[in-house]
């Protein structure tokens, strides 16, 4: 199926007392040699580090292949790190007094429950987690023909389709499974609790209140053209980086909570400095429930729109990926190291698992030269 899409969108087109702020040149040097080697897999790379004592970024490759090179400028989709914003939004909201993240999703959207497995039964805290069983619009083989067939964006009530109606892939509450749907759902529920709905709630209360001025959040919204200074997006087959950027759009435009937006790497790096260092997105209080993790299989693994890890130096991780279509994110904030670490690329890892393990390794290389 991966590789039957592929073709089909051919056709169709840091410790607290210890601080690595500034990393040496020597390291910084290191770092640039591997983005310019990884050159190889990638048509273009950006990776922004954010420390106490300041930032900085390094680019290698294109934005657009053999037209323009990356710049530190550059907006990359961003793909699932949207999540941590719904799920701020959320909890947000909560403090509000507008969700309970404790009660049914049932509570807040009646008519779509009735058609959802476990619908009547899982709570918003299990969206937020990805306890609910729930099955994805990514496990619909029609899905996936649909969207190269296209239009998109798709209406949120075709993306729901796909799972009415399916079985359940567990009882709420009782496994960890990976769902985009889930956050579908959770901006379903901001636009019922807000006036004027998720996409301007999630602007207003965190990305223009925090002053990230280079990240929008596009889907559900109605332009036609990526914001100015976007990358061009690509998929590789048979090893030709293929434009994608059309396509790309149209699906982050979709996907609405779980996906859509765009941003420099410098603005996601301060985000999760923000959020987790500084602790000003969200009070103490919502901060610590929102890193009270799940696992999976005996790991813990995902909070409330935080996905927890350790490196393999064994450093912990904090943050989120993201992968798409036409690009690929990795944006992680280290505790121990007081330190954020962004890395973007404008080549597809949804369908390309060996694109997304050379990204995931490059991300491991760099944090390790670096960090560690």
């Amino acid at each position: 199926m991966k590789k039957f899409l592929l073709l089909a969108v051919v056709i169709l087109i840091t410790s607290c007392c210890h601080d690595d702020s500034n990393a040496s040149p020597d390291r910084k040097a290191q770092v640039q040699q591997k983005l310019d080697k990884a050159l190889s897999y990638f048509p273009g790379l950006s990776l922004s580090v954010k420390t106490a004592s300041g930032n900085y970024t390094l680019v290698a490759g294109d934005a657009v292949i053999k037209e323009k090179p990356m710049a530190a400028s550059a907006l990359h989709y961003m793909q699932s790190i949207s999540k941590t914003f719904t799920a701020v939004a959320v909890l947000k909201l909560k403090e509000e007094g507008k969700i309970n993240i404790d009660a049914k999703v049932n509570t807040y959207l009646p008519a779509i429950c009735n058609h959802l497995p476990n619908g009547n039964i899982i709570t918003v805290r299990q969206l937020l987690t990805m306890t609910s069983g729930l099955p994805d619009y990514l496990d619909s083989d029609q899905f996936l023909n649909d969207v190269v067939a296209g239009p998109l964006p798709m209406t949120s009530e075709q993306v729901l389709s796909y799972v009415y109606n399916q079985p359940a892939k567990f009882e709420p509450g009782t496994s960890f499974g990976y769902c985009n749907i889930n956050y579908h759902l959770l901006a379903l529920i901001i636009d019922h609790v807000t006036p004027n709905g998720h996409r301007q709630y999630i602007t207003d209360r965190i990305i223009n209140a925090i002053g990230l001025s280079n990240t929008y959040y596009i889907a559900g919204s109605a332009i036609t053209t990526a914001p100015e200074g976007t990358t061009a997006s690509y998929v590789q087959i048979d090893g030709t980086f293929n434009d994608v950027s059309e396509l790309q759009l149209g699906t982050v435009r979709t996907f609405i909570g779980d996906d859509g937006i765009v941003a420099s790497v410098q603005d996601i790096a301060g985000f999760y400095y923000k959020l987790l260092h500084d602790k000003t997105v969200l009070s103490p209080a919502l901060l610590e429930e929102m890193k009270v993790t799940v696992s999976d299989q005996g790991t813990p693994i995902y909070g409330l729109g935080l996905y927890f890890y350790k490196t393999n130096g064994g450093l912990q991780a904090i943050g989120h990926q993201g992968s798409g279509i036409g690009a690929g994110a990795s944006a992680f904030y280290f505790p121990s190291k007081n330190t954020s670490v962004v890395l973007c690329t404008n080549a597809g890892t949804l369908f390309d698992a060996l694109k997304e393990e050379q990204l995931r390794a490059l991300y491991e290389e760099i944090v390790g030269i670096l960090l560690e």
